[in-house]
């Protein structure tokens, strides 16, 4: 007769492989987390700016939407709640008492001006 050898477990070698191919890995995941965090970051940035300006076209309507309101060409001035951001605002007449309103934000982040173009429109009753 002869014997067999019941082999369990793994072998250094499957062992060795397993982590070569877990480093690969790791090592590409460390290097793609930065991109990663700089688009996330971009993507909070754009979600903020929107929000802002969307703030500012609500205003806009409060305050002119009303037929007995002067409507001016143009405006600037600063966000009350963020005052690192600037604006500018065109009105630019569509049709009768309808409105394009194209509103410019800008911002200073990390010593470089960045700006951030937004349309709507503006109908006046």
């Amino acid at each position: 007769m002869y014997s067999r050898r019941i082999i369990l477990g793994f072998t250094l070698v499957s062992i060795l492989i397993g982590l070569f191919i877990l480093a690969c890995a790791v090592s590409i995941l460390l290097k793609t987390y930065p991109v990663i965090m700089g688009m996330s970051q971009k993507g909070k940035n754009l979600v903020n700016i929107s929000f802002i300006a969307d703030k500012i076209f609500t205003q806009i309507e409060e305050i002119y939407g009303s037929k007995e309101t002067i409507l001016p060409s143009f405006l600037e001035g600063t966000v009350d709640d963020f005052p690192d951001f600037k604006y500018k605002i065109n009105f630019k007449e569509e049709k009768e008492d309808l409105y394009k309103v194209e509103l410019e934000l800008f911002w200073q982040r990390e010593g470089k001006y960045e700006s951030k173009y937004f349309v709507s429109t503006l109908r006046r009753r």
